[in-house]
């Protein structure tokens, strides 16, 4: 396969394309981080203390020796260190199980700037693996569909595991359980 170059340009384009459909299955994402290690799009979710707890991302993500992105796809990262560590643990438990097969890659560790430590759960791939933007296109959107086929499960809302985890962004109220649900229905028709 032909490596395709990445760009500012490509990456808008893509994400022009991909970001009604994540939003379509998953909900309105939250934020974006641009670095020189990922620029990604994010449905980050808090505890009712606002204190992160996980969050399911799509981007591009340099995962080598490569100067510039060398990977894109999807991830969802669990915060295992800060407030009510036993809880945060039970969120990656839930995440390792139902992600197994939907994963290209181990689990990872992750670490953020702001000290954050967890659990990265990655379906990627090397960019060198696309002839076409449309082939990135549709393997984000093959990654979205793995997430939302894990909705019905958090709806379902096990040991009550999400009854205070809310959308990390205003109006603040927004429950995950209550977005899976909306978004279930939604997807019906």
């Amino acid at each position: 396969m032909i490596e395709i170059p990445i760009d500012r340009d490509r990456i808008r384009r893509i994400f022009q394309e991909v970001k009604p459909y994540f939003k379509q299955k998953l909900g309105k994402y939250t934020h974006q981080r641009i670095s020189g290690d990922w620029h990604f799009h994010g449905l980050g979710f808090v505890n009712g203390d606002m204190t992160y707890v996980f969050g399911i991302n799509i981007g591009f993500f340099k995962l080598s020796d490569q100067k510039h992105y060398s990977h894109v796809g999807m991830n969802v990262l669990v915060r295992t260190n800060g407030k009510n560590r036993e809880l945060r643990l039970r969120y990656r438990d839930f995440f390792r199980k139902n992600l197994q097969d939907w994963m290209l890659d181990d689990e990872m560790v992750y670490t953020s700037d702001r000290g954050g430590i967890g659990s990265e759960f990655p379906r990627y791939k090397a960019l060198s693996e696309f002839e076409t933007e449309e082939e990135i296109m549709d393997f984000i959107k093959e990654c979205v569909d793995g997430i939302f086929a894990i909705y019905p499960k958090i709806a379902e809302n096990p040991e009550n595991l999400f009854d205070n985890v809310l959308r990390a962004a205003p109006p603040w109220h927004d429950t995950l359980v209550s977005l899976a649900k909306e978004q279930i229905e939604a997807n019906k028709k």
